[in-house]
């Protein structure tokens, strides 16, 4: 990326992280409170269980939309900014009616749907897993509508109302869990996840009414169009369920683990992502749109956008992984441990926390280079590394699990992402062809990258034997601040590229 452009990209992705952490900031008070209400019982996996079916569902239309239409939405608008719309409109319209026929159907068929993904279920958890299904399957209406818009909107390069999203989201919930909660326990819980979801799309439909997207009644006459667009986001489709169904598998098999099993992974899962969706997310959010307008100039720049990308990821990711390695049970107590749920909960979560962590990188590389396939129009690539990941992790799951319980799961999770990340590495270098010196410079500052993990987590880990008589929350300042310090002063006298274009950065302002 051109070091004149950084400023305007840095802020950027400045901006929607501020955002971004305000939101998961609420999502980390929503899964607190979800805690201490529910703990990791019976109502807490039947709730998690139910949520993940309209979820699973309606990923298939929702990153088809914001995965999908980005590359089309901005290819259309070189021409035309009212062909894009319309086009925009063709499109919304024929995915918001799949989006209502999904509602319809899932309503209608809650009770097979929870077998299948519930199996070690008792009859009746599965009956009120199926009532909270049948609650929340209209909250895929909204979310497709809200993928429509955050589509338009990044596309057009504005960031800031798309990730607003998530904090209207996680106010909702929050509130509805406290008034809500206590009365109506999870049934409670779930209506105010239906009206969440709701919110994220009113919450960005006054800027989406600056453009001309409307439903388009004469979408049919546009049927053709309509078929062809659909027949390239099908391995789109797939990929995301295919994404999706890791999460099944681990809801799948935990449920026949010992109670508590599936709300542990979520925990676990869920704080694991917080660092992904508050400092990776934007991240990704923001070059993808630039990714797409360098597939179009060739393969020089899209490389070069790609390999930054990957650097910055890795670079961000680092300190990160190292304090959730060290103090991940401290991180579970200050999260979590209140109300209900207690010691015995903590541990469990940490278990799968620290598994999920191993991870982390990958998890991100893995979503940035799926993104990066959609912007080569390489779909049926990434659609066939996501099915040939969840056939790994189902082998693993099922053979981790039983001998480490959940833990096994989400280790299970971490492998397959691994595997997944280096194909989809290996094929993106054998599709661009770059210069062998352009992959040894690659290869080499990532290497510094991985060069000072090592470090900074053995420095860390003799710290933290050193103040493990602390309370939780300062084990964690005090490890979190060494870290972070350490980090970037290695980085600095490494060299690594990323920390040097912020230093000029600086010092050209």
């Amino acid at each position: 990326m051109n070091l004149k452009r950084l400023p305007t990209f840095v802020k950027a992705v400045g901006l929607v992280t501020v955002i971004s952490a305000v939101g998961k900031l609420l999502g980390f008070i929503r899964e607190a409170i979800i805690a201490a209400y529910f703990g990791t019982t019976t109502l807490a996996d039947v709730f998690f269980v139910a949520n993940l079916v309209p979820t699973i569902l309606f990923t298939a239309v929702g990153t088809a939309i914001q995965a999908g239409i980005i590359p089309l939405y901005v290819e259309e608008k070189e021409k035309s900014q009212s062909g894009a719309d319309r086009l925009m409109s063709i499109l919304g319209t024929f995915f918001f009616i799949i989006a209502l026929l999904i509602t319809v159907l899932t309503i209608f068929f809650a009770k097979p749907l929870v077998h299948l993904v519930a199996p070690g279920f008792t009859e009746e958890q599965r009956k009120l897993t199926v009532l909270l299904v049948q609650i929340m399957s209209p909250s895929i209406c909204f979310l497709a509508l809200t993928s429509i818009a955050t589509g338009v909107l990044n596309a057009n390069k504005r960031f800031v109302l798309p990730a607003f999203t998530a904090t209207a989201h996680n106010i909702v919930i929050i509130i509805a869990t406290i008034v809500l909660a206590k009365s109506y326990g999870v049934i409670g819980l779930s209506v105010g996840v239906l009206i969440g979801a709701a919110s994220q799309f009113l919450i960005q439909y006054p800027q989406l009414k600056q453009y001309a997207i409307r439903f388009e009644r004469s979408f049919w006459q546009e049927r053709e169009r309509v078929k062809s667009t659909i027949y390239m986001f099908y391995p789109i489709i797939i990929a995301a369920l295919a994404v999706q169904l890791n999460g099944v598998v681990d809801r799948m098999i935990s449920s026949g683990l010992e109670e508590g099993s599936v709300s542990a992974l979520n925990y676990g899962s869920r704080l694991m992502w917080l660092p992904l969706s508050v400092i990776l997310t934007p991240l990704i959010t923001v070059l993808y749109p630039s990714i797409v307008e360098a597939v179009l100039k060739g393969f020089g720049e899209f490389l070069e956008i790609v390999t930054k990308g990957i650097r910055m990821i890795v670079f961000l990711a680092v300190p990160f992984l190292v304090v959730m390695l060290i103090c991940g049970q401290s991180l579970i107590e200050l999260a979590f441990e209140r109300g209900a749920f207690n010691q015995e909960a903590t541990m469990m979560t940490t278990q799968t926390f620290f598994f999920y962590s191993v991870g982390l990188i990958f998890f991100a590389l893995r979503d940035y280079l799926m993104n990066c396939f959609y912007a080569l129009k390489a779909t049926k690539v990434a659609m066939y590394s996501c099915l040939i990941t969840v056939a790994i992790n189902v082998g693993l799951s099922l053979s981790l699990a039983r001998v480490l319980s959940a833990g096994g799961i989400a280790l299970a999770s971490s492998i397959s992402m691994v595997i997944q990340t280096v194909f989809l590495l290996i094929y993106l270098w054998k599709k661009t062809k770059p210069e062998q010196s352009f992959l040894i410079s690659f290869f080499k500052d990532i290497g510094k990258l991985i060069l000072l993990f090592a470090l900074v987590l053995m420095l860390v880990c003799w710290v933290h034997g050193g103040v493990d008589h602390l309370s939780a929350i300062l084990k964690v300042i005090v490890v979190s601040f060494i870290t972070f310090v350490t980090f970037l002063v290695g980085a600095f006298v490494l060299r690594v590229k990323e920390v040097e274009s912020v230093v000029k950065m600086v010092l050209r302002k």
